[in-house]
Parts: C-alpha cells; structure tokens; sequence
C-alpha cells in the first residue's frame, strides 16, 4: 500500500452510497491498446484493484470494476451480465436502460480536466480511460498503473480488432485529444502525491513514467 492521499480525501463530501474506498491504494487501469496483449495481466489478480474499459473486461474477468462511456457499447453488449463486479458509465440512457450500471455525470463533454472536489462527476477527456483514472483518483488511489493505453493506432485500433459501428474508432484528431488531455493531468497528480505508471511500452504518452507490470509491482511491493 502507498502512502500519501489525494486532496479529496477527509473533505465534506457526499458519496454515492455504491462508492469503492480505495485510498492509499493502487489501481491497474486496463484500457484496449494492442499492446495489452503482451502484458500477463493474471500477475494483477488479488493484488492490485483492476478497473477494466470497455471489452477489456475479458481479459480481465476478476476486474473490480468495468467502465464504458457509452450507451450504445451497453447495448451492444446486452449490459454485460457475465461481468459481476461494479459496473459504471457516464451514460444516462445505458444506466436507465441497465439498472446495475451506476452511473456518473459528466456535465461538460468538452472537458479535458480532472474533476476532484465532486465525487461522481468527471472530466470527459474525450475517452472512457481518462474518465476511469478521474475515478480511480476520486476513490483515493495513489498508486495508478495505466495498461494498453497505447494512444496511437500504429499496430491496430484495439487489441479486439475495430468497434462495431455506429461505435467510434481512434483516428488522428481523437488521439491527439485523448494525449493532451492526460499531459494535462501530470503536473496535478504530481502535486497530490499520486503515482500515475505508464505500463505501455510503445505509447504516444510519454509524460508519465514507463514501466512493465512487473518493475510496477515490485515497486509498489505489491
């Protein structure tokens, strides 16, 4: 477990009632980069709280939590009821349309800020993976590994092959969105003594330091 806390922690807040604890701990974020299917995500199963985007969930069967942005990936996928931990989206119609998913709001799809101060509000950032990390950074963690957030489309879309329409795929003006968007957070996170790891060794983000899984574990002695 690290030490050190974000400042949202100990404020006057009110929390969903569904709300996950996560302060003072680490969190792998497991996004849908090719280059996830090099890592032995199996090294992360009851050591580390896993939060899965989109169909990384099958990978990552045993994740804490999956997040998806969109509705129509919802639909698509009939809710994903074999998935059985927690279940969020910032999407209305996914969350009244599948009463599990708990839902977050993001007032501003424009955004590309951490949002820190409203527990259940999150900046946009244009992607579901910049949404998780605002999560997982409400929740507490202080020690965030980023897995497949390859940000480039140099050897394929997704490690699942592309999104089916009307879904959108990566393109050059998304991408460079989705990066400037993380840059943005390196220096906050910094400052709140939380520990953000890029373990996606060929990532067009290079703001964050890069490490496998394994030299992340064995730092975080986890």
């Amino acid at each position: 477990m690290l030490t050190g806390c974000s400042e949202i922690i100990g404020c006057n807040l009110v929390w969903p009632d569904w709300w996950l604890d996560w302060r003072g701990e680490c969190v792998a974020i497991v996004g849908s980069g090719p280059s996830v299917k090099k890592v032995d995500l199996s090294i992360l199963r009851d050591r580390i709280h896993v939060i899965a985007i989109n169909e990384s969930w099958r990978l990552v069967p045993f994740a804490d939590m999956l997040y998806g942005c969109d509705a129509v990936w919802w639909s698509i996928r009939n809710g994903v009821p074999d998935f059985k931990g927690l279940k969020v989206s910032q999407d209305e119609l996914a969350c009244a349309k599948y009463p599990d998913i708990k839902r977050v709001k993001i007032l501003d799809p424009m955004s590309n800020t951490l949002i820190l101060n409203k527990p259940g509000e999150i900046g946009a950032g244009g992607n579901s993976g910049f949404q998780a990390l605002n999560l997982a950074v409400q929740f507490g963690a202080t020690g965030i590994m980023l897995i497949g957030f390859d940000l480039h489309i140099n050897d394929g879309d997704h490690w699942h092959g592309r999104h089916p329409q009307p879904l959108s795929n990566p393109d050059g003006f998304n991408i460079l969105r989705w990066v400037s968007a993380f840059e943005r957070t390196t220096g906050l996170l910094k400052s709140m003594d939380v520990q953000v790891v890029n373990c996606s060794q060929y990532s067009k983000l290079t703001t964050y330091p890069k490490m496998t899984v394994e030299e992340a574990m064995r730092r975080w002695q986890l």
